[in-house]
Parts: structure tokens; sequence; C-alpha cells
């Protein structure tokens, strides 16, 4: 059953199922709550499972919203508050997809609240500022990121069509050559066609799911420039276990050299693995590597 945690200006929608061990979930973009089923059903037998549906997402929507309420600040104050109104500090695990690898991320090194393990998937920390990507152009326009710097017109584009949206996000790539691979909008998120094959997941309920548009989703996206100043705060290097998994065929996030090297110094007991024939959507198909971490 999902539940709600009142917030200043919002409700918090989660669940939490189970007995033992704490483990937390956080979503990314594009997901909802329900990404985390498969893997939540496994887990909930032998340990208390909570799910979050995070902060501007259709079961978490903030009405009136501007785009400063979706910093990073605000997404990791609603992550502590849920930590500790529901009491979560059996061994908390806090794992994160995507962006809810940053919110964890960030969590994990305010330090306000007790987390035994980090499972960052196909994230990292932090996103660059916006001059990275602003000094990026393909064949199809400017990088998705540089685009999203306007949450509204952004949502306009995507929202014209959300199931080529949602085909386009889940579909499956494999052997990617980086140096060709256009990162905008146009190319990552309207170019599904049926010669593409998606991932095991539901579109229509995706699409249904988020009915009322994108526009509070992207506006994480908007605040990454802010995010870098409020980070400043807290940044450190944390001496939690720490494990970042990535799909060596991830078209979002590339695990080069120098990313690596970036992610070690990020804490004192770092483990950096790339999972083979996995894409960005490495939870959905190589379950088994997600639970063995937090096992």
């Amino acid at each position: 059953m999902i539940k709600k945690l009142q917030l200043n200006d919002f409700e918090l929608s989660y669940t939490s199922e189970g007995e033992g061990r704490d483990v937390l979930f956080l979503h990314g973009f594009p997901s909802n709550m329900y990404f985390w089923n498969d893997i939540k059903n496994q887990l909930k037998n032998n340990f208390r499972v909570t799910v979050v549906e995070q902060r501007g997402y259709p079961l978490s929507s903030v009405n009136n919203s501007i785009v400063s309420d979706f910093n990073i600040e605000n997404l990791s104050l609603d992550i502590e508050k849920l930590i500790n109104t529901l009491q979560l500090n059996n061994n908390l695990t806090i794992v994160g997809h995507d962006w809810g690898s940053i919110v964890a991320w960030s969590v994990s090194s305010r330090g306000n609240v007790k987390i035994e393990k980090l499972v960052s998937i196909c994230g990292g920390t932090e996103f660059p500022g916006t001059s990275v990507y602003d000094n990026l152009s393909f064949d199809k326009g400017h990088h998705y990121i540089s685009t999203f710097q306007n949450p509204e017109e952004a949502d306009k584009l995507l929202f014209k069509n959300l199931d080529l949206f949602f085909r386009s996000s889940y579909r499956i790539t494999s052997k990617i050559d980086y140096d060709l691979l256009d990162l905008s909008l146009n190319s990552l998120f309207t170019t599904y066609s049926p010669n593409n094959k998606i991932h095991n997941i539901d579109i229509q309920s995706l699409t249904d799911h988020f009915y009322n548009g994108m526009k509070q989703p992207i506006s994480w996206y908007s605040n990454i420039d802010y995010n870098l100043e409020l980070s400043s705060q807290w940044r450190r290097k944390l001496d939690i276990d720490i494990t970042f998994l990535f799909g060596e065929n991830d078209a979002a996030v590339k695990l080069n050299d120098k990313m690596i090297n970036r992610l070690t110094s990020s804490g004192t007991n770092v483990t950096i693995k790339e999972v083979k024939n996995a894409d960005h959507w490495l939870p959905l198909t190589h379950k088994e590597s997600v639970i063995a971490e937090i096992i």
C-alpha cells in the first residue's frame, strides 16, 4: 500500500514492506517508484524495503512549483525526513539509480542520517555545471541537459508524444561508439523506431503515470549549477561502503578513466564495477547484480 509523508509543500509517496535490515530505493529519470518492484519483491521477505516516489514525480507532485523547488538540498531533505520518520536505522543501505544515485550520494554526504552503505547505479555523485554541456553539440541539437535548462519548453517537446519518449528512453543499447553518440534530446528521446527493442517495462503504464507531463522531473536538471553551490557546503570524502555499478553499454554515462578517478576519490572504501552486456537500465536487466551488492 502506498503511504504519504506530509512535508512542507507536498506529500511524499512511499511504500515500506518487510522486516529486518533497512534498504531504501531511489529511482531516477524518467522512472517512478514501480521501477523497483521486481527487486523489492525479492528482498522484502528478508529486509525492510522502502521505495520512494521522489519530489516532482506524479505521485509526489508539488503544487504551484517553481524550478528551484527541485534543488538537491530539497531532494535530500525529503529523504532525510522519511528516514527519520520511519526510523530506517537498521544498518541502512541506500540504493539509487540515475538521478536517484545523485540524491543518495548527497544524503550520505550531508551526514544528517546514518547510512551504512551506498549502492549507486548508472549515476555517480554530482553533475558538472551547465557550461560543460553547453559546449557540446550534435547533429540533432544541443546536449539534452542543455535543453533541459528550460523545463517548460523541453516538456512541451516530450509531451507531444509520451509513448515515443518512453520507448526511446527504454530502448536497448549495445556496442556503442561513444565518438559518434548523439546526446541531444531529439536523438535520445524521440527517435524510437519499430526496429528498436525495448526493455521489459510497461510503456503504457508510464505514459498513464506521467499524464500531466514531465516538467517537474525535468526541473531537477535545471538546478545543476545551483546544486554545485549547495553541495559545496557538505561535499566530502565518505567513509561508508560505496559501490558504483555501471552498464558496459550505457549511452547516458560513460565510465572512463577520468570518471573512475573522480569516483574513487569520493570515499575511503569505494568499489567500481562495470556490468557486461548491461546498459543504463541495469536494475531491469541485471537484478542479480544489484541484489548481490545489497546482500
